[in-house]
């Protein structure tokens, strides 16, 4: 008996001091477990607040990458190609040594020049003497004026043979300079068009070189999208074949005004950086333009959105937890993408962590939210 009483009064006691530690939150914080057993099943998420900003509708247009400039390099003499020291595909700088002609020719046709001034000189000379002493017999009626005309005239041809012979010399060591054939400007060589041996006249192609940095993009435009484009205008370009970072900042060069009749389309020119030189002559790339005039749009992350089929959802935080809502895609603006469904500027949206939730599901943030 005292024993079944014993068994009973410690129960009691438990039962009471459990039910006070539930109301002061004593030894026992059940609320407090509760909470943090919940908090720490919920799912990690990492979130962003949804932008609503003015943009511009663009249109994107497929464009080919060209050299910023291309040159058949051609010589300004002729003469045989002792040396031809570059070839196809190489990269060449400013000043390079593309092709050296025979330069002995003109060495010997030099030297017979100098010689033939330096007689000339000579010939001046006595000319002179001649005709300073006929001046001086003149004055003395020592001699006829038609002596004198004839002193005068050698004089002067003498003269003017001197300046002919130290014009051709000038010419002979111009083309000497032009036996070595360099490069106008940096880039590539693309074609040989000549080989050592070969008898070169003046004028023929030696070799074609590009310049590919920068490097122009040619986009066509359709007519009724040009007007909204002006020189110097900052423009996006995408190439999908790069490795890294395929996304490049360019700007409109030139609208050429005249177009293609078939097509309705005008050639518009886009200069851009390609210090790696990764970009080639011949690529394709995807050309943003900004059209039309700016209109209020929300703006998220990329990696908001959640593709199924046909169909996107993104998850939007209230309340703890994450609710999926069907949204729309637009255009692209960077990382951000527009969209259209049921949400509001200031709402926070998951960017990490979505692909494993399910609509309702708790959350809880890996870090502060971020503003686009």
């Amino acid at each position: 008996m005292k024993k079944h009483y014993f068994s009973r009064n410690i129960f009691c006691h438990f039962y009471i001091f459990f039910v006070l530690s539930i109301l002061i939150g004593g030894f026992f914080p059940f609320s407090e477990v509760m909470g943090q057993s919940a908090k720490k099943n919920a799912s990690p998420v990492r979130v962003e607040i949804v932008a609503q900003k003015q943009v511009r509708p663009v249109i994107a247009l497929i464009g080919t990458a060209m050299p910023n400039r291309k040159s058949i390099v051609a010589p300004e003499i002729e003469g045989l190609v002792k040396h031809f020291p570059v070839t196809k595909g190489q990269k060449i700088k400013k000043g390079d040594v593309l092709v050296r002609v025979e330069r002995k020719p003109l060495l010997l046709e030099l030297k017979s020049a100098e010689a033939n001034l330096a007689e000339a000189k000579e010939n001046y000379e006595n000319a002179f003497s001649e005709l300073t002493r006929s001046k001086e017999l003149l004055k003395k009626k020592s001699i006829s004026s038609r002596a004198y005309d004839d002193a005068l005239y050698t004089a002067n041809a003498s003269s003017k043979k001197i300046m002919a012979l130290k014009a051709r010399i000038e010419l002979i060591q111009y083309r000497l300079e032009k036996c070595v054939i360099s490069a106008p400007f940096g880039g590539f060589v693309v074609a040989e068009h000549t080989q050592v041996g070969q008898w070169l006249k003046k004028g023929d192609e030696v070799v074609s070189i590009i310049e590919i940095n920068p490097i122009l993009v040619m986009v066509p435009v359709p007519d009724r999208y040009v007007h909204f484009l002006k020189k110097g205008q900052h423009v996006d370009l995408e190439f999908d074949f790069l490795p890294g970072n395929k996304t490049r900042k360019g700007f409109v060069r030139d609208i050429i005004p005249e177009g293609n009749e078939k097509s309705r389309t005008f050639p518009v020119e886009i200069s851009l950086a390609n210090k790696d030189l990764s970009i080639f002559a011949g690529m394709s790339c995807k050309v943003s333009f900004p059209v039309g005039a700016p209109y209020e749009a929300l703006l998220i992350n990329k990696d908001a959105v959640v593709t199924s089929g046909d169909s996107h959802h993104v998850f939007v935080v209230r309340d703890g937890k994450a609710l999926s809502v069907s949204v729309d895609k637009g255009r692209a603006y960077g990382s951000l993408v527009v969209v259209r469904g049921k949400l509001t500027g200031g709402e926070m949206v998951v960017v990490e962590g979505n692909e494993r939730l399910s609509s309702g599901q708790e959350v809880r943030f890996i870090e502060e939210p971020g503003k686009n």
